[in-house]
């Protein structure tokens, strides 16, 4: 073998592997991603509108997150990556806020951080942050013992050295196993950056190499006819990658189909033709097609088992569901919760949130729990205050219109991480409830068939809602317990409980004080009888209902204006009286019939879907074109899910591109050696069999390396089938 030989087939590689470096002036987290798909295409836009596209989160291992001179030292730390040259937005911790409505329904904030040096104080700060599910995602774990910070800088690489320096001279106390380092990764990586691309080039041109320099070294003849086997081996190289509509993956195969011809047009003639040319055909020669047409045609019924799965976004450390729907309706909040809490359960998730987790951590004045309001007005109020927190920032467009459910990934490399994204496309598409009508209890006229479908929703939910987040805190519920749970949240939603004289005496007391406190004072008969007429009113107690006891209660002192204004506060103190009386009873058998503890997140949260379950506002699912219909339109996206389309059309095109590669291989097994050419096909696709066969049998999904092994080995197959096509037909000639 000659060193000259070489040459023409190593310029083609050299070429092919200048050709295929990624171009790094701009990284394209989309690169190698079927743009026609769906989850592609709102992944571009979404993507783009919440700065995801260049977002890099810093993982780092702290002492004490909550300690007073680490949640000091927070500030500081985003205040230095701000200043580092070329870094855009900055999202951490330290601009968590903790939000409180007062009794008329106005929101005020304060940070949950930066306030307070006392131990007590830390504490506190941590209770406050681990009822934020979001803010735990985000920034924090709730040990304090890692923080995240999330920088958008377009040219990392240049970037990342002064942003770790910045971040290391923040004052953080650093744990003791974090050392010298920070974790890095991007929300939505480059695929070109490992140079996969290379690799179906690269085992083309061995396998061709190796099935050549096996055949040398055989009774297969390496004849003149070079280009049927260059055409054979360019055929196979391209095979699973040539019909993947996406650019970047047909330029593989195409450099992979160079290289395979490159290799093919190489051959050294062997010394003494004319022996090889008049010697009998192996002995193996028949029982090897019988055996390859045996193999291939077992493959062939395991085919169905193989399926392709990519991880080209494999260092995503998580994906997304773009939410698009009015996200200050409540209804809409509770079902982006619901798809929330689904996704939590998944194995494989090690968290899930969205901005419907704000509303867990909010104090409500005069309210026992915590959750979403069911007045829009209020949820509007609550979302504009906390329009700087920076976990609202990252999850909800400014104009509310747009929502981000994160999903974060266990770091273990055995998640099937398309599996979860294709789980949440099914529950998207068939759980779902993506057209929801806003039905109030409390308003009239509701019809007594929608208040009973209303009812039966917001138990079920209830109950589904409890079961969850018992699984999720690791608690188990016996049998028992889990009927207990049914039959409480049963109860809330369609029969109020109630004690009847303990309640007269709430509703008694509230009367009383507020009529203590009006400006206009009335007598003491007066006071008993608007409790007496407080008392009679139903549970949920409108303005209008209380209008006629107070007109009676203070007659022509107050004005038209005043006597309404007085029967509105009056119905809601009542309201919310009679609603606190129901919830401490039903809290109480949720809490003890499951055996669950009093006191945590954990009780919080039963509290919070037991209270939902009590109404009075439900979302009905209805036909998208109803009128006021509320339109959910959520998609997966990030790198999972462009790995997830990759995966599906790669799936098809695979199938296409082998079927026309056999197709053409036999074609030229004709041209070569007439009819009787057809014959040598099993052997073309043999060694592709053999290594796909493991693969089938485990139903293991194949990435870019495997299916560039398995290129290499179709066109392997094909140069031989044309070499011993060829070389049987010579001798049958001799």
């Amino acid at each position: 073998m000659r060193l000259g030989d070489l040459a023409f087939p190593a310029v083609i590689i050299a070429l092919g592997a200048c050709a295929s470096r990624p171009a790094r002036a701009e990284d394209d987290p989309f690169a190698w991603a079927p743009a026609q798909s769906r989850s592609v295409a709102r992944g571009r836009l979404d993507g783009a509108r919440f700065g995801l596209l260049a977002l890099h989160e810093l993982d780092v291992e702290v002492d004490d997150v909550f300690d007073a001179a680490n949640r000091q030292a927070l500030a500081l730390a985003e205040q230095h990556l701000r200043d580092v040259p070329g870094v855009g937005a900055v999202f951490g911790p330290a601009g968590l806020l903790d939000i409180t409505v007062d009794g008329s329904g106005s929101p005020s904030a304060r940070p949950v951080l930066a306030r307070g040096e006392s131990e007590s104080e830390g504490e506190a700060a941590r209770q406050r942050v681990v009822r934020r599910a979001d803010a735990l995602g985000w920034f924090l774990t709730e040990n304090g013992r890692r923080a995240r910070f999330f920088v958008e800088a377009p040219d990392w690489e240049r970037t990342s050295p002064q942003v770790a320096a910045a971040l290391a001279s923040s004052g953080l106390g650093f744990g003791p196993t974090a050392g010298a380092t920070i974790e890095t990764r991007a929300l939505w990586p480059d695929p070109r950056r490992h140079h996969a691309g290379l690799l179906p080039l690269g085992f083309a041109a061995a396998w061709a190499f190796l099935v050549l320099l096996a055949a040398s070294r055989s009774r297969f003849p390496l004849d003149r006819r070079r280009l049927p086997r260059a055409l054979a081996a360019a055929v196979g190289a391209a095979a699973p990658f040539i019909l993947v509509p996406v650019t970047g993956l047909r330029l593989a195969g195409a450099l992979a189909a160079v290289g395979a011809a490159a290799i093919a047009c190489w051959t050294l003639p062997p010394r003494d033709p004319a022996s090889v040319a008049q010697a009998p055909p192996p002995r193996f020669f028949r029982p090897l097609l019988v055996l390859s047409a045996a193999i291939v045609a077992a493959v062939v019924g395991l085919s169905p088992r193989l399926r392709v799965g990519t991880r080209q976004w494999s260092a995503a450390p998580m994906f997304f569901v773009a939410v698009r729907a009015d996200l200050e309706e409540p209804v809409v909040l509770r079902e982006v919760r619901r798809l929330t809490d689904y996704l939590r359960a998944q194995p494989g998730v090690a968290n899930a949130w969205s901005v419907a987790d704000l509303f867990l951590g909010i104090t409500f004045e005069g309210e026992e729990v915590s959750g979403i309001p069911g007045d829009p007005g209020e949820v509007r109020r609550i979302l504009r205050q906390a329009r700087t927190d920076p976990a609202v920032g990252l999850e909800l467009s400014p104009d509310h219109r747009q929502a981000l459910v994160a999903v974060r990934f266990e770091d273990d490399p055995v998640v099937d991480r398309l599996a979860i994204v294709a789980k949440t496309e099914r529950y998207i598409e068939r759980e779902m409830r993506r057209s929801l009508a806003h039905l109030d209890f409390s308003a009239p006229g509701v019809s007594p068939v929608s208040r009973l479908v209303g009812q039966g929703l917001l138990a079920d939910d209830a109950r589904e809602r409890v079961f969850r987040i018992c699984a999720r805190s690791g608690r188990t519920l016996s049998r028992s317990e889990a009927l207990s749970v049914e039959r409480v949240a049963r109860t809330a939603a369609l029969l109020p409980s109630a004690d009847p004289a303990r309640l007269e005496s709430e509703i008694a007391d509230t009367v009383r004080a507020f009529a203590a406190h009006h400006p206009l004072p009335i007598a003491a008969p007066e006071v008993e009888r608007l409790i007496l007429a407080a008392s009679a009113l139903p549970t949920v107690t409108t303005p209008d209902d209380m209008l006629g006891a107070v007109s009676i209660a203070y007659g022509s002192r107050l004005s038209e204006l005043a006597l309404h204004t007085t029967a509105a506060s009056l119905a809601r103190r009542l309201t919310l009286v009679r609603r606190r009386h129901t919830a401490r009873l039903d809290f109480k058998e949720m809490l003890y019939g499951a055996n669950l503890p009093t006191e945590g997140v954990l009780a919080d949260e039963v509290r919070s879907a037991t209270a939902e379950a009590m109404g009075p506002v439900v979302g009905l699912p209805v036909d998208p074109a109803a009128p006021g219909a509320f339109i959910l339109d959520p998609t997966p996206i990030g790198g999972a899910p462009n790995d997830l389309a990759l995966s599906e059309v790669w799936n098809r095109a695979l199938r296409a591109g082998l079927v026309a590669a056999a197709g053409t291989i036999a074609i030229l097994l004709v041209l070569v050696a007439g009819g009787r050419g057809i014959f040598s096909l099993p052997l073309a696709f043999a060694p592709l069999a053999v290594a796909v066969a493991p693969s089938a049998l485990l139903r293991e999904p194949v990435g870019l390396p495997a299916l560039a092994f398995f290129c290499g080995a179709l066109a392997a197959g094909a140069i031989l089938a044309l070499l011993a096509t060829a070389g049987s037909e010579r001798r049958s000639r001799g």
